[in-house]
Order: structure tokens, then C-alpha cells, then sequence
């Protein structure tokens, strides 16, 4: 039998002791961390609800009020004591509007795009949906040409039209046509369906010829019978006067 020092045994239990911590506290085990890094947590702190807020999420769809303020490309509408920055293509020719919007919200910004139609923000919100079009790129669209004009653009392929608008390239309007000529259609209010225009309408030639572009000759054949109920002649001359020029003598 071998006879322990009396100080010997006390060792493991220095180790154990030591465990605990010089504290006195003992050390969690391998174990419990990994669940309290898992989510299980402790007792005291399960089931705890989350300090993060949820979501935003964009709820504001359409505002009546009273326009007190008007900026270069928004107004100030007042609801119920609250002023709303709203951004708009053109000034509403009214003080009391009502404006379909468009609410962004992202991280650090809460945004407003107004307008007066369905039809418009239904539009807009097309057209941001191609890849590289972002609402302020949407926003320069609108503020440069009619909604009805832009479909016709798309619908015939005009992308210099498209690009007329600040901050739009070429590329991003043949993107533009790629992405929404089969979907341009779809948006209600919008006379101009894909497909409608093309080189063979006689007429909607004859009015490129004389230096318009293809959206400018579909925006003014809309004020021309339909091909199948005049002539070439008689649209072309209804498609002039309904843009201020003299219809060619004798037609």
C-alpha cells in the first residue's frame, strides 16, 4: 500500500475548485452554451420576445388632403393635422387632391410617389419592375412624357423616346421594351397595346417620314378612325390636325 501525502488529495479538489472560477462562480458547461447560442436559453430567458422591431412594411396606398406647399417635384399634402412630402411627375392643377400612392420603405428612408390616377401608379409600378429602373428613374419617365406616350413607346419599340428622360440610357430603354412590350397592354386605362403599331400601319409610316417619332405618331393616331374604317389618307390628315399641322392640299 503506498501512503498519500496529507496535501495530496486536496489537489483534485483545488481542480475541481478551481472549475468554479476565482470568483467563485461556476463555469458554464460545453453544453449549456451551445444551447443558450442555439436560442434554447436559459429559464429566466426563454421565451423572451424579440427587442427588434418587425418589419416595415409600405401601407399607405392613396392620400386626400389639401396641398399647402408645392416643391419642384413634390407637394406638402395636409390630412388630419399631418403634412405628407409626396413626389409627383406634375403639379395637380388643384389644391384638394387625392393622389394613388406608391410607398417605398427601405432602412433609413420612407418615401411617397403620387399620382393622380390608378392607371399612372399602376404604370409606374410596372415600369420599376425592370431591372435597373428604380423609382427615380420611373419618376423621370413620367415627368418627361404622357403615360399613354410611354406605353406607346414601348409598344413600338421607340427607345429613343424612352431615353429622353433624364437618367435613362439607351440600354435601359431597350431593356425597358425587352421586359414590358408583351406586358404593356395590361395596364387598364392605356389605349396602346404591344403589337398594335408596326410598320404596317400606312399611316403611323407616313407620320415618322415627316419627323415624328414613333410614340408622337401613336399618341396622334389615337384622334384618327381605326385603320380598318378610313383610309391612309384620312387618318393621316386627322392624325395632323389633331396635332396642329395643315393636312397636305387636296387630302
Amino acid at each position: 500500500m503506498r501512503w498519500l501525502p496529507r496535501d495530496e488529495p486536496s489537489r483534485g479538489r483545488g481542480r475541481r475548485a478551481g472549475a468554479r472560477g476565482a470568483a467563485g462562480v461556476a463555469r458554464p458547461h460545453r453544453r449549456s452554451l451551445a444551447r443558450a447560442t442555439q436560442g434554447e436559453g436559459t429559464r429566466e430567458h426563454a421565451g423572451n420576445p424579440s427587442l427588434d422591431p418587425p418589419a416595415a412594411r409600405a401601407v399607405i396606398a392613396a392620400i386626400r388632403g389639401t396641398v399647402i406647399a408645392r416643391g419642384a417635384d413634390h407637394v406638402i399634402v395636409e390630412t388630419n393635422g399631418v403634412g405628407y412630402k409626396i413626389v409627383v411627375p406634375r403639379q395637380p392643377a388643384r389644391d384638394e387632391v387625392l393622389l394613388h400612392t406608391h410607398h417605398t420603405v427601405r432602412e433609413d428612408d420612407q418615401s411617397l410617389f403620387g399620382f393622380e390616377s390608378r392607371d399612372e401608379l399602376a404604370l409606374f409600378e410596372m415600369l420599376i419592375t425592370v431591372s435597373g429602373v428604380g423609382p427615380k428613374a420611373g419618376m423621370a419617365l413620367l415627368m418627361t412624357s404622357r403615360p399613354a406616350d410611354i406605353a406607346a413607346a414601348i409598344a413600338s419599340g421607340d427607345a429613343a423616346a424612352l431615353a429622353r428622360a433624364p437618367g435613362v440610357g439607351k440600354k435601359t430603354a431597350e431593356r425597358l421594351i425587352v421586359d414590358l412590350k408583351g406586358k404593356i397592354g395590361r395596364v387598364a386605362g392605356l389605349p396602346v397595346t404591344a403589337g398594335v403599331l408596326t410598320d404596317e400601319d400606312d399611316a403611323h409610316a407616313a407620320l415618322v417620314a415627316l419627323g415624328y417619332t414613333a410614340s408622337e405618331a401613336a399618341t396622334a393616331l389615337r384622334h384618327a378612325p381605326s385603320k380598318g374604317g378610313a383610309t391612309t389618307e384620312e387618318r393621316l390628315a386627322a392624325a395632323l390636325r389633331a396635332t396642329g399641322r395643315t393636312p397636305v392640299a387636296g387630302r
